[in-house]
């Protein structure tokens, strides 16, 4: 209806028919509906056997848009055979290997979460001793002032004794040399 048709490039060339090779040739992919894909033909240009020789068949020939046709009687299955075995070989060791991250990943978060857990209890020993030691440092300060404070008192006193000591010495000896 409203679909436009963009024009081969060449012909493949019917069987029992000769055509010079110009050394490539335009195979027509099929076209998908409007609702699934591109609705215009698609085109491939792959290389053309030499002249004289025969040409592949098409289950061997590499062309990653043409893949096998359904109504086609002869497919190989080899090749997809051992893609899927190197397929799951590797998906297996990605798991495996995924697996083993993941058990890594799992301990380091572990890790981390005792290390998180010590971190908070160490801070709550840490405050518990710095609200502890201004009192403990206060109460050591309080007590060794109040020793010195008496040392200084008991000095004093001794002080005043000993001046009086010597004051009445003093006086004694005066009163000694007038005699």
């Amino acid at each position: 209806a409203g679909r436009t048709r963009v024009p081969r490039l060449h012909k493949s060339p019917r069987p029992g028919t000769s055509r010079p090779s110009s050394g490539m040739e335009s195979r027509r992919l099929p076209s998908y509906g409007r609702r699934s894909g591109p609705s215009m033909p698609v085109y491939r240009v792959l290389p053309a056997s030499a002249p004289g020789r025969s040409r592949a068949p098409r289950s061997t020939q590499l062309s990653p848009r043409t893949g096998p046709h359904l109504g086609s009687s002869r497919m190989d299955f080899s090749l997809a055979a051992t893609l899927n075995s190197e397929f799951r070989e590797t998906r297996t060791s990605e798991k495996v290997e995924m697996m083993e991250l993941n058990d890594r990943f799992a301990s380091y978060i572990e890790k981390v979460r005792l290390l998180e857990q010590q971190n908070k209890a160490l801070v709550l020993e840490l405050n518990q001793v710095q609200d502890q030691e201004p009192s403990r440092t206060a109460s050591i300060y309080q007590e060794e002032l109040r020793d010195l404070r008496r040392r200084v008192e008991h000095l004093a006193t001794a002080k005043a004794r000993l001046e009086m000591e010597r004051d009445n010495l003093a006086e004694d000896l005066g009163s000694l040399q007038q005699k």
